[in-house]
């Protein structure tokens, strides 16, 4: 793969943009929201488990324990590594608090079982309740595994908002009608110079995907616009296949008549921008909004 000049050029543009806007204030109050989210669930997951005693339980009571109880493991898993280990285990039941079923909830807390890790947990070798200053230990502990990560993501979120905005306000400046979100599923559901800001596309192989910014053009065509802030080179990778994922689906659908296009911003590869232009996708910039701006009139 060769990297065009100016796809290196601006991501080292919005590379260095984000190291220059580094809010200490925000950063800090994204740490102290992550950990007060936090602690409440570890002593959640405890007290339904009965310290541990009896995930089981706990799990057919709500599936969102298993976020904490995935980070007593020795390592931790991730959602995914977990999958692999148990593959009855539904991943979406720990975002949604699902209650498991009982034969779900058996097999996972078998796995839970055998790769806890035990030194976080001395009671349960020993058969007796945990002291006040054991449980405060376990407690910290998986603070310190899952707070860093819920922070980049809170922060990630903050300036995907203020990015959303700053296109939805740049819209409405031209003279662009923003339009209620309802799914789309037909030809000319958008009229050109009218919007709608996170809606769906539906697709023929997949459930509707979601976009952040839908743009009606001339001819009825549509504009799918993803905004993406990343924090880091690897998480790029992460936001870059979610395009490349949504505009295969859509491209398959809806042939031409839906244009993917991605506003960048943060920590990204050279390599992952060129990714989505060797697609097709078209890549605008958070810090050249102008360009953005200028191919929405040309199109309507």
């Amino acid at each position: 793969m060769t990297v065009t000049d100016e796809n290196r050029r601006n991501a080292e543009h919005a590379r260095k943009l984000y190291i220059e806007g580094a809010d200490p204030k925000g950063e800090a109050t994204d740490w102290a929201e992550s950990l007060a989210q936090i602690r409440p669930k570890v002593v959640a997951a405890l007290r339904a488990s009965n310290n541990l005693r009896d995930v089981r339980s706990a799990l057919e009571e709500d599936g969102g324990h298993m976020l904490i109880f995935r980070h007593l493991l020795a390592p931790p898993k991730s959602q995914d590594q977990f999958k692999l280990l148990c593959h009855e285990w539904p991943k979406s039941s720990e975002r949604s608090n699902r209650k498991q079923k009982p034969e779900v909830a058996r097999a996972v807390a078998i796995v839970l079982a055998e790769w806890m890790d035990r030194d976080i947990a001395p009671w349960l070798e020993a058969n007796r309740e945990p002291t006040d200053l054991e449980r405060e230990l376990l407690i910290e502990r998986v603070i310190s595994f899952i707070a860093p990560k819920l922070t980049e993501t809170q922060k990630r979120n903050r300036l995907s908002a203020e990015q959303e905005n700053a296109v939805v306000d740049l819209l409405i400046d031209l003279g662009w009608e923003k339009l209620p979100s309802v799914t789309i599923d037909t030809r000319a559901a958008i009229p050109p110079k009218h919007f709608m800001n996170k809606t769906r596309f539906a697709t023929a192989t997949t459930t509707a995907q979601e976009v952040d910014i839908a743009c009606g053009f001339k001819s009825s065509y549509v504009a799918a616009m993803e905004c993406k802030v990343t924090n880091d080179a690897t998480n790029s990778v992460k936001r870059v296949n979610d395009v490349l994922k949504k505009a295969a689906a859509w491209k398959a659908h809806w042939g031409s008549f839906v244009e993917t296009a991605a506003l960048l911003q943060g920590v990204i590869k050279p390599d992952d921008v060129q990714r989505l232009t060797d697609e097709g996708v078209k890549v605008f910039w958070s810090h050249d909004l102008d360009a953005f701006a200028n191919w929405v009139r040309s199109r309507v």
